[in-house]
């Protein structure tokens, strides 16, 4: 199921994950300075309350995804963030009116798994409570949302479950996608243009699209920078230490002993304690004829209950752990080479178990891996000091918003500088996206210091505006040359467009296909069989083509397809050849089938959801 969930890492889990902990230095005691009060909330969902404060870090979060993209509708955002809190908040009252529940097992499994609280492959306990110290959580708050992010995804599961595919609707599929297509059409270039601009046509272009001919607004910024790799070097480990590391991820270092092993498994005839004596004792005199020299794999065969591992004398391969009870494992692991088990009682029965091969551990001496040990030792202790020293810094640029300088004197940071660089890139620090986009904000051009920026899990930073030249027009005269260029361009994509469209008109008024290209002086190609997934032939032609109707007998039904280049493909469908309602290949056909089921589901949720809403009542108290 954690597996499965993983996978759907786009869905209310990952939802709940994202808000939590997806940016650790999002809200870096940021709280200590907030007096909620008696805050009023942004909407109430029956008896429930969303703050503010909530909608903002759903939006941040969107923005954050957004992250060098130009045009961001920020109200529309905030809305969308909105409205997708209260639609996980009717799902979450859902399922506590439906009482899903969800084991702490499972939860705590989950979060193990989560890359954010991990250091080289490894759940950091360490690391998982600095993290959510950051953000003024416990353990057992974040435990609890996750489980509440699981129910939910019971829910939405169990919703979509219901949905069912028809064998109408599947042989519907099958003929659409292999449906193909005879078509027949024409190439209009783009050629050159020979018109002659004058400077009236060019200051026209100028004065029109002046916003084109711009120097960019540039900012420079100074900066101060907490960097894990730089922290982690110098830092000291004891040679004890070493080793105990060495103990704990020695597995890294090679391959432990591995044992194959083979059962007989007895099965109980009932739940009670009659039912569990009886399947005991007849383990047990199993074991006393193996004991007495009958062969192992002849009585797994003909006696042990597992039908498939019991053809072929009890084998099971190499012992998995992960993938047998407790009890099961710790007696397997206990067991000499040949040597049978007492009976071992699991959730299945009663198991004999014997021990066929033990392949010896090999693992890589201590001295072979010391140093890379001391860096992993390094590293693991500058995280700790990495994310305290992040929070501080946090709190110190709140505290005195028009400096640096308490950040270097409390922390040892060291103010750096960047050259001037713009919205689209820069060089060095600035190169990162986000860099770029905190510095331009209005808070940083304002002269403030920045909000704590973090790039990966291993650097973080605080800028503040060091100088702003804000965007100046080019010249005419410079850029003169580039306007006729642009004018020539459009005036040979005109004349591709009127040609495209004069031949277009041609067939609509009743000439047949044939002699209108004929008349251009234009060669025809034809190409027969065309595929929706077809890779020969342009991209727009081929939708172009599979959302042309059906020819009719005695019409000509033209269509046109534009290319990137200013190039139209005039063609008309002369035949459309339906596909058969199976495929020949059966993986083509389930994942036809999956589709339809995935789309019915998500459909069947969204209604469901729907539905939810309409029953519960939301008042919405946010300004728009």
């Amino acid at each position: 199921m954690l597996q499965a969930i993983r996978e759907r890492a786009q869905g209310i889990v990952a939802w709940v994950m994202l808000i939590v902990v997806g940016v650790p230095f999002m809200l870096w005691g940021i709280q200590n300075y907030i007096d909620t009060g008696k805050e009023k909330p942004a909407a109430v969902v029956g008896d429930r309350d969303i703050f503010d404060r909530d909608v903002t870090r759903a939006y941040e979060q969107s923005l954050n995804k957004l992250v060098g993209l130009e045009d961001v509708d920020e109200k529309a955002l905030r809305h969308e963030a909105l409205e997708r809190l209260i639609r996980e908040e009717v799902i979450t009252q859902s399922a506590d009116e439906r009482q899903l529940t969800v084991a702490d097992i499972e939860a705590r499994s989950l979060i193990q798994t989560l890359p954010y609280f991990q250091t080289q492959g490894q759940f950091d306990k360490e690391k998982y409570r600095i993290i959510l110290a950051a953000q003024n959580m416990t353990p057992a708050q974040f435990a609890a949302q996750i489980k509440q992010g699981l129910r939910n995804e019971q829910l939405q599961q169990g919703v979509m479950a219901s949905a069912f595919v028809t064998k109408g609707e599947l042989e519907t599929l099958m003929r659409l996608k292999n449906q193909t297509r005879d078509v027949e059409y024409v190439k209009i270039s783009v050629g050159k243009s020979d018109k002659v601009f004058s400077d009236d046509d060019v200051s026209t272009f100028y004065d029109a699209h002046i916003g084109e001919f711009r120097n960019p607004e540039q900012v420079s910024v100074d900066y101060v920078l907490l960097n894990l790799e730089a922290m982690a070097q110098g830092l000291e480990v004891s040679l004890e230490d070493l080793k105990k590391l060495y103990e704990e991820q020695k597995t890294n270092f090679g391959t432990p002993e591995r044992r194959k092993i083979s059962h007989i498994l007895i099965t109980l005839d009932g739940v009670d304690e009659p039912a569990d004596q009886a399947a005991r004792q007849q383990a047990e005199a199993i074991r006393q004829r193996i004991l007495q020299g009958d062969d192992f794999k002849t009585l797994a065969n003909t006696l042990s209950k597992d039908p498939v591992s019991g053809k072929v004398g009890g084998d099971l391969g190499l012992l998995n752990p992960e993938a047998q009870e407790a009890s099961f494992t710790e007696a397997a692991q206990a067991l000499k080479l040949g040597e049978t088990s007492a009976p071992v009682k699991t959730s299945f029965g009663y198991h004999l178990i014997q021990v066929t091969e033990v392949v010896p551990a090999q693992f890589k001496p201590f001295d072979a891996v010391k140093e890379e040990l001391k860096k992993t030792a390094q590293k693991n202790l500058a995280e700790t000091q990495f994310y305290e020293r992040g929070q501080k810094l946090a709190e110190i640029t709140f505290e005195n918003p028009d400096s640096l300088q308490s950040a270097v004197d409390t922390l040892g940071l060291k103010i750096q500088h960047t050259a001037l660089f713009t919205r689209e890139g820069g060089e060095g620090i600035v190169a990162e996206d986000a860099v770029r986009k905190v510095a331009f904000s209005e808070e940083v051009l304002a002269g403030k210091n920045s909000e704590p920026v973090e790039l990966g899990n291993e650097k973080a930073l605080v800028l503040r505006l060091n100088d702003h030249r804000p965007a100046t027009d080019k010249p005419l005269t410079e850029v003169k040359p580039m306007i006729v260029l642009r004018l020539k361009e459009q005036d040979a994509r005109a004349a591709a467009d009127r040609r495209a469209l004069a031949l277009l008109d041609m067939m609509k008024g009743g000439q047949v296909f044939g002699e209108a290209v004929k008349s251009q002086g234009l060669p025809p190609l034809k190409v027969t069989g065309v595929k929706r997934e077809d890779q020969k032939l342009a991209p727009a032609l081929v939708q172009a083509l599979f959302e042309a109707g059906r020819p009719v007998e005695g019409q000509e039904a033209p269509g046109d397809a534009t290319l990137e280049d200013g190039t139209h493909l005039v063609f008309r469908v002369t035949a459309i050849n339906d596909g058969g309602s199976a495929d020949p290949d059966a993986k083509v056909e389930a994942s036809g089938r999956e589709y339809l089921e995935r789309t019915s589901g998500q459909i069947e949720f969204a209604t469901f959801v729907k539905r939810l809403r309409d029953s519960i009542d939301i008042e919405i108290t946010a300004k728009e």
